[in-house]
């Protein structure tokens, strides 16, 4: 990349990889589809509460499939979920996930 990293970017729409705050895509990629962008956020989502809570992404997974957390919760709420910080968002999914395996079977999960 040749920024010059001595003269600030005033905004993200000045730098040479963005179009009016949008990015390029290089053309021999394509844009990533709405489907691809959740399924690499679900991803995130169980990665990061996996490792806040010391468990594997395979354990973490099958507690959350469990509960219905990734199709009831996670998949739904993108459009919202995603714009939070990672921070937010893995202690929310541990909060949401705790609370609805404390709750399985009781009607009051989901």
């Amino acid at each position: 990349m040749d920024t010059d990293l001595q003269t600030p970017i005033k905004s993200i729409s000045e730098h040479k990889a963005c179009q009016t705050d949008t990015y390029i895509w290089d053309n021999d990629y394509e844009r990533p589809s709405e489907e691809e962008r959740i399924c690499t956020f679900v991803c995130s989502c169980i990665e990061s509460a996996a490792e806040q809570l010391g468990a594997t992404a395979s354990e973490m997974y099958r507690r959350m499939e469990a509960v219905g957390l990734i199709h009831d919760y996670l998949i739904p709420c993108y459009d919202t979920l995603h714009t939070e910080s990672r921070a937010n968002v893995t202690a929310d999914v541990i909060e949401t996930l705790q609370y609805w395996e404390a709750n399985k079977g009781k009607g009051e999960a989901k």
